[in-house]
């Protein structure tokens, strides 16, 4: 039976029982409310019977969620107090994490930080700019550029700072195909997008005013996931291009690139950090998360 039920799953149908609410469970684990709803039906399925009788006003166990509540409670806290003394140890400061990030230099000079405090951690870092592929190579941690909403995932995924974004193009390139004003007239022009990164889709925009973005589906024959590419091309005139305002300083003060406004503004580029959920987490994977996200968040 055990072999057939996800850890996560029981992490969710303990934060529901403990809090009466699906909506409270999803931000007591940082995660999407419809993944903890998805949690409790897997459950449900595996055991054979309901759980929770769920109403407009709140949420109760039924009576085999009450039984299985205080059948695997003890036992399950148990474990990990175990876990967490086994981690806790000095030795746990021994071991290795294996990260997936993009390749920039800000991120590198973070994990140099954090290798130079703990000497006897091994890194194994790739790079993707891309979740979906980092997940597939099940790395204990991930980072990435996000645009607008995430996609529901199993993992526990928490902002790190945000870098306003602009469009930008050469001189050359504007006074060859025009200089845009709205976003339906920028969609026919030549543009600079991601291949795998941000889903293929950078060019996503926040409307004023609600919660909700626009996405545009611009003429784009370069497709590249690197920043240092994208700019590089826009510079020789090969399309307009989203990059982050403070990326392009130099650029812009000598006149390489110029700042291009339409009627909607880029939402702002967000480091997100991804990690399994904590419970079961590794001490030095968490000593990593915490180190990464108390340093960004100091320099954002």
């Amino acid at each position: 039976m055990l072999d057939r039920i996800d850890n996560v799953w029981l992490q969710s149908f303990f934060s529901v029982y403990e809090n009466h609410s699906f909506v409270k469970a999803s931000e007591h684990l940082a995660i999407p409310s419809s993944n903890v709803s998805r949690h409790i039906q897997q459950l449900e399925s595996v055991l054979g019977e309901k759980l929770f009788y769920r109403t407009t006003r709140k949420v109760t166990p039924t009576l085999m969620g009450e039984r299985f509540f205080q059948e695997i409670r003890e036992p399950l806290y148990n474990l990990n107090q175990s876990l967490q003394r086994l981690c806790e140890a000095q030795t746990s400061l021994k071991g290795s994490i294996r990260l997936s990030s993009p390749d920039i230099p800000i991120i590198g000079e973070v994990l140099a930080d954090f290798l130079a405090t703990y000497t006897d951690i091994t890194l194994y870092c790739e790079h993707s700019t891309a979740v979906e592929n980092a997940i597939s190579n099940d790395p204990d941690i991930i980072i990435s550029f996000e645009r607008g909403e995430l996609d529901d995932r199993d993992w526990v995924s928490k902002p790190l700072c945000q870098w306003d974004t602009i469009i930008l193009a050469s001189k050359e390139c504007i006074n060859r195909y025009g200089l845009p004003k709205t976003l339906t007239e920028l969609e026919s022009m030549p543009c600079i997008s991601s291949y795998k990164s941000f889903g293929g889709d950078p060019w996503i925009f926040a409307i004023p005013e609600s919660n909700e973005y626009r996405s545009l589906s611009p003429k784009s024959r370069i497709k590249v996931d690197g920043g240092f590419t994208a700019k590089a091309l826009a510079q020789r005139g090969l399309g307009f291009v989203a990059l982050p305002s403070s990326f392009c300083l130099d650029e812009i003060k000598q006149n390489e690139l110029q700042q291009v406004s339409v009627d909607y503004d880029l939402s702002p580029l967000t480091i997100f950090i991804h990690h399994r959920a904590i419970n079961f987490h590794s001490h030095i994977s968490k000593l990593l998360v915490d180190f990464i996200a108390e340093k960004l968040s100091s320099n954002s």
